[in-house]
């Protein structure tokens, strides 16, 4: 009779060690089930917030890619318990374009424009079309019109007409003989017609 309960005793407890060490060689307990992409995924939306852009099964991991506000992160997530494995930044967040200086739709024209878009006026200094623009206009009078002119100051006879010039303007010079036999130098300006001097012989003696 004890014998029997000898062995009854020794079964259970035989039983039990195979139990025990079963339990022992079982590392991942009651995990071994994997989780699921979405539940990795809802493991890491529960502490970071954004968007996860793509997940990947990797072995015992899940490698998702998180776009945050911050930028875009991959995050290496335990398959089983859905502990956070690394993280790394993969790129920062773009900042937003300066609108400082968009042009204001109820304005009439461009912003910042530095110049009319009509440019200069032709004839004007800097006129591309004048080839003379960078020091004189090109338009001048003539020889005659400047004659005209300064017999209309002074009365006479033509003598002699030059035309100069200088850094400054043109010219032209017209010395005229008076009937009294004096003589007068009317200076003509050679783009405007106007009489910019009148000088005589007596006035020069002196």
């Amino acid at each position: 009779m004890r014998n029997k309960i000898g062995l009854i005793l020794g079964s259970v407890l035989v039983a039990a060690g195979l139990i025990v060490t079963a339990a022992l060689w079982n590392p991942l307990g009651s995990t071994t089930t994997a989780l699921s992409s979405d539940e990795a995924v809802e493991h890491v939306l529960g502490q970071y917030d954004g968007e996860v852009m793509e997940t990947v099964r990797e072995g015992d991991a899940y490698r998702l890619v998180l776009q945050s506000e911050t930028g875009r992160y991959e995050l290496r997530v335990d398959a089983y318990t859905g502990g956070m494995v690394s993280i790394n930044q993969l790129s920062a967040a773009e900042p937003e374009p300066d609108t400082g200086l968009e042009p204001n739709p109820d304005s009439e024209g461009p912003v910042n424009q530095p110049d009319s878009a009509e440019g200069p006026t032709e004839g004007a200094p800097g006129d591309p079309k004048d080839p003379g623009a960078a020091d004189f206009p090109t338009t001048m009078i003539t020889k005659e019109q400047a004659v005209k002119l300064s017999l209309e100051k002074v009365a006479g006879t033509i003598e002699d007409v030059e035309y100069r010039e200088s850094k400054r303007s043109r010219y032209y010079l017209v010395e005229i003989e008076q009937a009294d036999g004096r003589e007068a130098t009317v200076q003509v300006h050679a783009i405007t017609g106007e009489i910019m001097s009148l000088t005589w012989d007596d006035e020069d003696n002196d």
